[in-house]
């Protein structure tokens, strides 16, 4: 009994400590918090992560920031009603009874959702590729296969 009201007594002790661990998170610095944190790891100035290391001159850095912008909202928007559908899947599993119409009417939008998804990254990933000279394509097609060759078993 007494090691019960022990234990009992120390969950107050608990829930106060979580909020101060929870600054201390081991990619941040001392002493940042998650804004500092977030600047930090987003320094690649509005190109994509796979141009990283091919050398783009600012002409080039311009236009490829002029196509990607607009898809920026656009993913934020696609996101947004990604997991709306998900929450629709989750309320319509956790049902007493399942309707297989309108289970078939979700996975049916969640698949034209993502073939649309996939279609504009491609159309995106093409474009930015037509900017760049044969060099540069040659250098970002020899980056994508040591890409590829280190992360094989």
């Amino acid at each position: 009994m007494r090691s019960k009201l022990m234990a009992l007594s120390l969950i107050p002790a608990l829930f106060l400590a979580v909020p101060a661990m929870a600054d201390k998170h081991k990619s941040c610095g001392e002493g940042e918090k998650y804004g500092e944190m977030k600047k930090k790891h987003k320094d690649n100035d509005g190109i994509p992560r796979v141009l990283q290391g091919v050398d783009l001159t600012e002409a080039q850095k311009s236009e490829i920031k002029e196509l990607v912008e607009p898809q920026q909202t656009d993913k934020r928007n696609d996101m947004k009603s990604h997991w709306e559908l998900h929450k629709q899947l989750n309320q319509l599993a956790f049902n007493d009874r399942l309707d297989q119409n309108k289970l078939e009417a979700i996975i049916n939008e969640a698949t034209e959702s993502h073939a649309d998804r996939l279609a504009k990254k491609a159309k995106l990933n093409n474009a930015v590729f037509n900017v760049l000279t044969a060099e540069q394509k040659q250098q970002l097609q020899q980056k994508m296969a040591d890409s590829e060759n280190r992360n094989k078993p």
